[in-house]
This record gives structure tokens, C-alpha cells and sequence, in this order.
């Protein structure tokens, strides 16, 4: 684990997001609790159509609430907002759950201290939740999200953008998130879990992600954190773009849904740095051939793989297409229980 993460780091943020939003300037919490917020949204429906759920302001507590046929925010935040709490809530046909967007561009929605916990979304088009900006200090735990059979362009469960920081997932699962209308000469896109480069100290702790039409894990920020995360079948289960560690992570059957590029256990693209992959758990079915370590990055991987589990007779350990990799071995390859049709594709 980096030293600046630890298990101390991850108890103490998942404790503060337990509290009750503190009252700023002595104000009390303003408590929504067993509401329905029904839009317009048709079974069909497109990009905001159905229009949102509600707005929110600092030090608020949502509970109990059903969020129905909705478009691009069932809850929005529009400025920045501290202290924000949505737990035992449900909802069905959205365009996007939690949204984090300012209504004005010279102040940034930043959302601060908050918390999204026992939530499951149905039929969900574009992503569960987007927070962006600096935002900060948060935990998503217990939140399910289910893709819709008309997943738009670039539609992704779970996402992080610009440079928020200080965000940890825990028992968090995207289900098919796909995109439905990409041309079949293109890359489709369609992600689990994403976060950017200027995202940081981002952690994934027995998270899920299944079925989606490009990354399970789709991460390019520095020093990200996985820990008892499973992906199985998706395009590319773990999605790889700068640096960090894996623990205990597994990768099952890879799946192809349409467009270019091939499938992968793991990929790694870009300009990266260093990965720690512990313990990780590979296995696939016969007859699937997608390489358990796809490597197109333009600068030298540097992988340490750890006491690896890793069962794929019909496909190939790495297949690599960029920069040559400096793999590390520990114990040696010889000593750990690996079964693949070929070292290199």
C-alpha cells in the first residue's frame, strides 16, 4: 500500500462520512427523507429529457427517496456543496443519478465531505454518478448501478473527472454499461469505474464491474489503490494508464461486444509508470483467447506481478504491442501456478 494511503486512511474517511453532515455556522441539516421525485422520461428517452430530481445545498441529508424517469440529475449539484449525505435510496430510468455540474463556470460545483451508501439504480444511460472538479473527502459504498439497453456514447458507471481527489469506493458494482449506437469501425467505449490523471489518492475496495463495452476499470490516476476488486466480461477487465497497486484482484472472461479493438484481462496504455499487480486471480473458459496482459504503452511498463493465480489455456500471458515491458517475477515466474496456451501472442 502507498504510504500515504493506508488502512488507518481508509477507516478514518469511511468514519467521518458515517457522521451527520456538521451544521455550518450552527445552521441544522435539512433532512429529505421518504420522497418519490418522478420526472418525464420516457422508456426512450434521450441525453436530459425528464429533467431532474432535485438540487442540493450544504449539509443535507437524503433517505429513504425513490428517484423515478429522470434525465441529468436526479440529484445535481450546481454549486460547490459541503456535507452530503444520500443513503437507502432507489431508482429506475435515468440519465444520470448524481450530478456534478456548476451553473456557473466562475464557481466550481465543488462537493466536499460526503457520502452515497445503499443506493441501486436500474436502467441507468449514461452513469450513475460524475463528480468532478476539486471535490473531495468522499465515500460510495453499498451503490449498485445497472446499465440501460441504450447506454449512450461514452456512458460509464462510476465516474471521476478534472481533479477530484480523496474518493474511496467500497462494495460498489457497475453492471452493464455499454454503448448502444457506436459504429462498428470504431473503439466503443462503455466503462465501470473511470478516473482521470488529475484525479489522486482514488481507491476501489471489493468493488465490482461486469459487462461493460470497453473498461471494467477504466483508471489514469497516479497511485490508484484496488483492493478485492473482480471484473468479468468486459471488453478489457482492468484498463491501465499510470501507476499503482492491485491486491487480490481477479479478472474472468473477457468479452468482445463490437467495435475495435480486442479483449484483455489486463491493458496498459500511455505514458506509464509502475503497477503491483498482488495476488491477482486470472481464469477464463476455454476457447477464450484474450491475452492476459495487453501492453500498448508508449513508455516502459514496469510490472511487478505477485504470487499470481492464473488459469487461461487458449490465450497467450502477454501480448505486447508498444513500449517493451520490464516484468518482475515474485517468486519467480517458475514457482507460481501460471497456465496459458503461449508466453507471448
Amino acid at each position: 500500500m502507498p504510504p500515504d494511503i493506508t488502512r488507518r486512511v481508509f477507516v478514518a474517511t469511511g468514519l467521518a462520512a458515517l457522521l451527520a453532515p456538521r451544521a455550518a455556522g450552527g445552521q441544522a441539516a435539512t433532512i429529505i427523507d421518504g420522497k418519490t421525485f418522478q420526472g418525464t422520461r420516457s422508456s426512450l428517452g434521450t441525453k436530459g429529457e425528464g429533467g431532474e430530481g432535485l438540487r442540493v445545498r450544504s449539509n443535507t441529508i437524503i433517505r429513504n427517496c425513490s428517484f423515478l424517469d429522470l434525465g441529468n440529475g436526479a440529484v445535481r449539484v450546481n454549486v460547490p456543496v459541503d456535507d452530503l449525505v444520500i443513503e437507502d435510496c432507489e431508482a429506475r430510468n435515468l440519465y444520470r443519478f448524481l450530478e456534478d455540474t456548476s451553473s456557473n463556470n466562475t464557481d466550481p460545483a465543488r462537493l466536499t465531505n460526503f457520502a452515497v451508501r445503499r443506493v441501486t439504480a436500474h436502467e441507468v444511460d449514461k452513469s450513475m454518478t460524475r463528480i468532478r472538479y476539486d471535490s473531495h473527502n468522499g465515500v460510495i459504498e453499498d451503490v449498485t448501478a445497472y446499465g440501460s439497453a441504450q447506454g449512450d456514447l461514452y456512458c460509464v458507471g462510476f465516474q471521476l473527472d478534472d481533479q477530484a481527489y480523496d474518493i474511496t469506493y467500497s462494495r460498489v458494482a457497475a453492471h452493464g454499461f455499454r454503448e448502444s449506437s457506436r459504429p462498428a469501425d470504431r473503439y466503443w467505449n462503455g466503462d465501470g469505474f473511470s478516473d482521470e490523471r488529475g484525479n489522486r489518492k482514488i481507491r476501489y475496495l471489493s468493488c465490482v464491474a461486469s459487462e461493460c463495452s470497453d473498461g471494467g476499470f477504466d483508471l489514469k490516476s497516479e497511485n490508484v489503490y484496488l483492493e478485492d476488486c473482480a471484473a468479468r466480461l468486459n471488453k478489457r477487465n482492468f484498463r491501465l494508464w499510470s501507476s499503482g497497486e492491485l491486491h487480490r484482484c481477479i479478472s474472468e472472461n473477457p468479452r468482445h461486444y463490437g467495435g475495435t479493438g480486442e479483449a484483455a484481462h489486463f491493458s496498459f496504455h500511455g505514458a506509464v509508470d509502475r503497477y503491483v499487480l498482488d495476488r491477482p486471480v486470472v481464469r477464463a473458459e476455454a476457447g477464450n483467447s484474450a491475452p492476459v496482459f495487453l501492453i500498448a504503452t508508449d513508455t516502459p511498463l514496469h510490472l511487478e506481478i505477485r504470487d499470481a493465480a492464473i488459469d487461461t489455456p487458449d490465450a497467450a500471458l502477454f501480448k505486447v504491442t508498444g513500449a517493451e515491458p520490464v516484468i518482475t517475477w515474485a517468486p519467480d515466474r517458475s514457482q507460481q501456478p501460471v497456465r496459458v496456451l503461449r508466453e507471448r501472442a
